[in-house]
């Protein structure tokens, strides 16, 4: 699988899409930024990514709807990044396709820490 961009960092709220982004682009990182579920979908449809850090409250698209929009071969690997508690029918869906869920804010060596593992999940799978 040819990789476009390491990370897609997902998230209405644009100060922390951008503090993410700038985080993971200082390790390192190849980031691509996405406004909302539909925009990330729409995005993944053309460009291939390893790791997807996604909000779960956003307009147009929840992270529930773009999990599970996401049956690609293989999909990339999935973090869940929210400020909310999500729903234990909305978790119990997702927990086979989510990697790790991070609460917001997420402090940002546990950030790298996670795409590090998201990302060598990936690399075993893809």
């Amino acid at each position: 699988m040819t990789v476009a961009a390491d990370v897609l960092v997902v998230d209405d709220e644009e100060s922390l899409r951008t503090s993410v982004a700038d985080i993971l682009r200082s390790a390192g990182y190849s980031v691509m930024e996405a406004e909302d579920g539909q925009a990330a979908l729409d995005l993944l449809e053309t460009r291939e990514v390893a790791v997807v850090i996604l909000d779960q409250k956003m307009p147009r698209r929840t992270g529930t709807e773009v999990v599970n929009s996401l049956d690609s071969p293989p999909p990339p690997v999935i973090i869940l990044l929210s400020a909310h508690r999500i729903e234990n029918g909305d978790r119990a869906q997702m927990d086979k396709k989510v990697f790790s869920f991070l609460t917001k804010p997420v402090a940002p060596l546990r950030l790298l820490d996670e795409v590090a593992a998201a990302y060598g999940e990936q690399e075993r799978h893809g």
